[in-house]
């Protein structure tokens, strides 16, 4: 039987990946659960492993082509392989991303050869912005016989950015969906119709790279990863997007230091970074205006605090999610954040893991540097960075009278987006953080 396998959808805001490396080949023989190959989407990159035992009869997909979710990315003989397996031709999607629920004990990136797909829907003809289920704007056709057809948030990001009316659009992703290259495709054209000065869409392929003099032959040179091209894409739209500003406090940190002193003498490893989201938190109930996103020119104040947290891995910057982190307890942050970013470093996050925060904190770790000014992760409005605690003499009041003690202190850089956090606010939360920590953090 020739079993078809299609690319997964490794979140719910997924609509495509990428296909980075094959790991094999046609005519290998391959065991269930071997990786087949390895894919990269938005936000993480995964490997994909085979759903049955056989023979690789073709590859569908190219390596660096970008293929939508449930796409028959290569075919898989269960019984005896045919003579000479070649590669395969693309098909149409309408005979290859069919999925029939009667499939059942096969994994959703399975379908079987000769199903046609269900018709794709003509393009919604008027749209309205609505709450997504984690809260995040999404953008759905107005409801004709109550069914909703979601766009991504990246698409109801741009959309907001450039205030599209997307029902201009013909959508050409699954079921009719407008996708990111229907926005790009759109701006693109709509700005070579403006009469004078058109200007270079901002999300336009860049001109074609040049090498630059003085390169030597021994000179490596590295291109970039899917996942570290969107880690600059998004550095930049960062920093084009929002006026950072950002405050510096000096902490004291004597008495979290001593706290987790006596619980490590107790057993219990604790990092600084758990006291740190635990502070912010707290803060974040008193100044609002800092958990919140702007969607177009608004600002949208978010009940829950979804706090991301920066992780270096070996791929590159990811920042996973401690969900409502306002019910948690420190040791409830605590665990959840090692167990996210253990996550994270062996690539078995989910892109719905990394979506959604409200908030982020980011952690150079023991050898990091005194502080450093981070990049607000759009389109949240604000970030804290914490800087390396150093032992230094510090004047403290002891006993009623000015001494000079030598203390644990930190560095916390907070930076915030100036189009909608002002000075008072960004420094009256910054100091209230202040105050939580060196009064001592203990649950």
């Amino acid at each position: 039987m020739l079993i078809d396998v299609v690319m997964p959808q490794l979140g719910e805001s997924v609509i495509e990946g990428t296909v980075v490396k094959w790991l094999v080949k046609p005519g290998d023989a391959v065991a269930k659960d071997q990786a087949l190959l390895e894919i990269s989407t938005d936000k993480v990159d995964a490997e994909i492993p085979s759903p049955v035992a056989g023979v690789v009869a073709g590859l569908v997909a190219k390596e660096g082509e970008v293929v939508p979710i449930k796409a028959v990315i290569a075919r898989i003989e269960t019984e005896a392989p045919a003579a000479s397996p070649s590669i395969v031709p693309p098909v149409a999607p309408a005979e290859t991303t069919g999925w029939d629920e009667a499939h059942e004990g096969m994994p959703s990136w399975i379908s079987r050869k000769g199903e046609a797909a269900p018709p794709i829907p003509p393009a919604p003809q008027h749209v309205q912005a609505v709450p997504g289920g984690d809260g995040r704007p999404s953008f759905f056709p107005a409801p004709a016989s109550g069914a909703r057809l979601r766009i991504t948030p990246v698409v109801a990001r741009m959309a907001a950015e450039h205030a599209l009316d997307l029902s201009k659009m013909t959508g050409t992703g699954i079921d009719g969906r407008v996708t990111k290259a229907d926005v790009e495709r759109f701006l693109a054209e709509e700005s070579a119709e403006m009469p004078a000065e058109p200007t270079v869409p901002v999300h336009a392929a860049p001109p074609a790279q040049v090498a630059p003099a003085g390169l030597a032959s021994d000179d490596q040179v590295i291109p970039f990863s899917p996942i570290r091209k969107k880690i600059a894409e998004r550095m930049v739209r960062s920093k084009q997007t929002s006026p950072h500003v950002h405050a510096v406090a000096e902490i004291d940190m004597h008495r979290i230091m001593a706290f987790r002193d006596a619980r490590k003498a107790e057993g219990t490893t604790l990092t600084v970074l758990p006291f740190v989201l635990a502070a912010a938190v707290r803060a974040l109930a008193e100044f609002p205006a800092l958990n919140a996103w702007v969607v177009g020119e608004s600002l949208v104040l978010k009940k829950a605090v979804h706090l991301g947290v920066a992780v270096e891995t070996e791929r590159g910057l990811m920042v996973p999610v401690v969900r409502d982190a306002q019910t948690l307890s420190l040791a409830e942050i605590s665990r959840t954040v090692d167990e996210l970013a253990a996550r994270a470093r062996e690539k078995k996050i989910t892109p719905d893991e990394l979506n959604g925060g409200t908030f982020s904190v980011s952690n150079p770790g023991p050898r990091g540097n005194l502080f450093g000014t981070p990049i607000i992760n759009q389109p949240q409005v604000g970030i804290l960075r914490m800087g390396q605690i150093v032992k230094r003499p510090v004047v403290a009041e002891v006993e009623g009278a000015d001494s000079i003690v030598i203390r644990p202190m930190m560095y916390l850089v907070l930076g915030y987006d100036h189009r909608v956090v002002d000075g008072v606010t960004g420094n009256g939360f910054l100091f209230r953080v202040r105050e939580i920590l060196e009064q001592g953090l203990t649950s």
